[in-house]
């Protein structure tokens, strides 16, 4: 049995755990183990598309899933790593989206990554040495555009939060989060920034 012969499941959530949901689909009841960021958006008895993965030991069959299949890939990718393991990979993921996973690695920042339960800064770094280059080469084009608009500014708040001693990855996260037009000055959003960093 190959690992991606289940690539993705469809059907009802029947039950809603801490860490797995099962899903119904043909008349079999598959349990699903799920990042928390992914099980706040699933509900008891909705319809359900997710993406798995399905790893075979000797005493198991485990499947694990995201409803993004981006996801899937970055997690497929984390598990490659040596002393990273399915429960590792599911607390990064947990913590961190895929964008800014991506932003810690290309910006080093191995503190963001560290701040995922039972993910120490050796292994933080490891992630960080493993997935750079490939982070590099498969994701310029979609960091750039997931960026807010008004890019010369976005740039120069990135700078300022950095040099007030916050990392790339939590700049770029914040600026996501802000709704931001072509007229808005640094400094506009700039104060935006710092006003949601106190709340983050």
């Amino acid at each position: 049995m190959g690992r991606d012969m289940i690539t993705y499941i469809k059907g009802i959530v029947i039950e809603k755990n801490i860490d797995n949901i099962i899903v119904e689909c043909a008349g079999l009841g598959y349990e699903v183990f799920v990042c928390g960021r992914d099980l706040e958006n699933i509900s008891n008895g909705k319809d359900i598309v997710i993406h798995t993965y399905l790893k075979i030991s000797e005493d198991a069959h485990t499947l694990y899933g995201f409803l993004d299949r981006a996801d899937l890939s970055m997690f497929k990718k984390l598990i490659g790593i040596s002393g990273v393991g399915p429960k590792a990979a599911l607390s990064i993921m947990s913590t961190l989206s895929t964008f800014d996973l991506k932003m810690a690695i290309v910006s080093d920042d191995h503190k963001a990554i560290s701040a995922a339960q039972g993910i120490g800064p050796k292994i933080a770094k490891r992630i960080i040495l493993d997935l750079k280059e490939k982070v590099d080469l498969e994701s310029i084009t979609s960091i750039e555009s997931e960026k807010p608009a008004n890019g010369g500014a976005q740039s120069e708040v990135v700078e300022a939060l950095v040099s007030l001693g916050y990392s790339s990855s939590e700049a770029y996260k914040v600026l996501r989060s802000i709704e931001i037009g072509d007229s808005d000055t640094t400094e506009d959003i700039l104060k935006i920034a710092l006003k949601k960093m106190a709340i983050f």
